[in-house]
């Protein structure tokens, strides 16, 4: 069969450990299209033995065309490299050191804007060694960003730093020193951090956790295929690396990811939104479909978010931004926002907002960011 980047099979392999459940998203049935003999075969995270073929474009996708706001908000991503398979929850899994889990515990514990994933990627099986990537928003370890002044809590991406253990056990002791160190770069017996910032590498993690969720084993495995396959065909093997994640929500949205350094979610995608992503430029349109949100913003504002990525194209991805909420009836699922923007194009300008029923009701730009916001507050429930 003649293969191309734009017909690329994907060989979904299944084999007997874990029953699934029915792979089913709230208020959809088309999941049961799916050919029966996957119905009938249990998945694990790696998957093998049993073969079937599909295209990227026999994904199926959820009723909702919206996906705006389904993105997690967080203030560090901590992502340990770590073989499969996973368990459920993905800490109890029999790759991640005892030593690993005492460490993350408290964090855990502290906060719930703390963010902990397993990642595997094509390597990860026959190599000693670990990383440990971690993304945080700049003055997440300082403290709360809400403290800051609004220069310091523009951001356009995660601060990235690189862990590299010589082995599993050394990643408990590289982890608690940058926890405690503020991260600057360091280097131990068994263990060196480098920061990320100037490495020009975008993470694309990918939800393959087929034992907590089968449609992310059904649908992200072929899917993190595919992105190897397309990676290499369109020569970004040194600007892109694909990994497999553990879960990040929104198992309904399969094939769903994270797009790093950034921390931009994306679900329901397929082969024209994996090229679009993939080169980030040119045609946009088949990539707003798929746009779940961005982890640095809380939900109500990666709605409107959304919508100016809509309005503005490629060149928003470039922009710095900082927002928050300025009032809400949650009730009637209403919220009042702002969201504030520099770009090398633009100076700073001030959006606002109304959010209802996580659609944008009405949104403007505002003529002086300095506008009292207690009169914008009266303005907008008025």
């Amino acid at each position: 069969m003649r293969s191309s980047a734009l017909s690329t099979l994907i060989v979904i392999l299944i084999t007997a450990n874990v029953h699934p459940k029915p792979c089913l998203a709230p208020d959809q049935g088309v999941w049961h299209s799916l050919n029966r003999a996957m119905s009938d075969q249990p998945l694990i995270d790696q998957p093998y033995m049993v073969k079937q073929t599909m295209t990227l474009s026999a994904f199926p996708k959820t009723w909702s065309n919206i996906l705006a706001g389904t993105a997690v908000p967080a203030d560090i991503f901590i992502l340990l490299e770590t073989p499969q398979p996973w368990s459920k929850p993905a800490l109890l899994s029999e790759g991640v050191p005892e030593s690993v889990r005492q460490v993350i515990k408290p964090l855990l514990e502290s906060t719930s804007r703390v963010r902990v994933h397993l990642i595997a990627n094509e390597q990860t099986p026959h190599q000693i060694q670990r990383r440990i990537l971690i993304y945080r928003r700049a003055g997440s370890l300082a403290g709360r960003t809400a403290n800051l002044g609004l220069g310091s809590r523009l951001a356009r991406d995660y601060e990235g730093w690189e862990i590299q253990a010589e082995t599993p056990e050394a990643m408990a002791p590289a982890l608690t020193c940058f926890l405690h160190e503020a991260a600057r770069a360091q280097q131990g017996e068994q263990w060196q951090i480098r920061s990320l910032a100037d490495d020009p590498i975008r993470h694309l993690m990918i939800c393959t956790h087929a034992s907590h969720n089968e449609c992310c084993g059904i649908y992200g495995y072929p899917f993190y295929q595919a992105a190897i396959a397309h990676i290499q065909q369109l020569g970004l093997t040194q600007y892109i690396q694909p990994w497999q994640i553990s879960h990040i929500g929104g198992h309904r949205f399969a094939p769903t990811l994270i797009d790093f350094p950034q921390g931009r979610y994306y679900g329901n995608l397929d082969e024209d939104s994996l090229q679009c992503l993939l080169k980030q430029r040119g045609a946009i349109a088949p990539l707003f479909s798929t746009y779940r949100g961005w982890s640095l913003l809380p939900k109500p504002l990666q709605i409107l978010e959304a919508e100016l990525f809509r309005q503005y194209g490629w060149e928003w991805l470039h922009s710095r931004v900082a927002g928050r909420i300025l009032n809400q009836n949650e009730t009637h699922k209403q919220f009042w926002v702002e969201l504030w923007v520099e770009s090398a194009k633009q100076p700073l300008h001030q959006f606002t907002a109304e959010i209802r029923q996580n659609i944008v009701h009405s949104y403007q730009l505002e003529s002086d960011v300095e506008d009292d916001l207690a009169s914008l507050i009266r303005r907008k429930t008025g």
